[in-house]
């Protein structure tokens, strides 16, 4: 009978302690900059574009964040100041009186969300980019 013995050892970063908190890290960063770039940026650029007494006050609310674990989210407010700006539901047309009112929204937040939807490859390049800096 034959006896096949194999010995492995790992050595360098894949052997690192540390390496799964760095990589949660990194997955963090990379979903942060993707709401930053691909999902606060637009949204500010529809509301400029669409909003006809723009004061800047929205934008200026208008922010990304992590909220959980690799959880990111871009909103009107929330993150920084505990709740989104008050007006923010209806000038994306989800508050209670855009259905009585003939104004139904300017939809930034969906729009962009649908946007971004349409982009898988977005993942690989924010957050494929900052695990890819774990690595070196």
């Amino acid at each position: 009978m034959a006896v096949l013995e194999v010995s492995v050892e790992l050595t360098g970063k894949i052997a690192d302690p540390n390496l799964n908190a760095q990589t949660k890290a990194a997955i963090g960063r990379g979903l942060v900059e993707l709401a930053t770039i691909e999902g606060q940026v637009p949204v500010m650029k529809r509301i400029e574009k669409r909003v006809k007494k723009y004061t800047g006050n929205l934008n200026r609310h208008i922010g990304a964040a992590l909220v959980g674990p690799m959880t990111a989210q871009f909103d009107a407010g929330q993150n920084r100041y505990g709740k989104n700006l008050n007006y923010s539901y209806w000038v994306e047309g989800i508050g209670s009186r855009n259905k009585k009112s003939s104004f139904k929204g300017h939809w930034m937040f969906r729009d962009t969300t649908k946007d971004l939807m349409s982009k898988p490859r977005l993942w690989e390049k924010y957050v494929g980019q900052e695990l890819m800096k774990v690595f070196d």
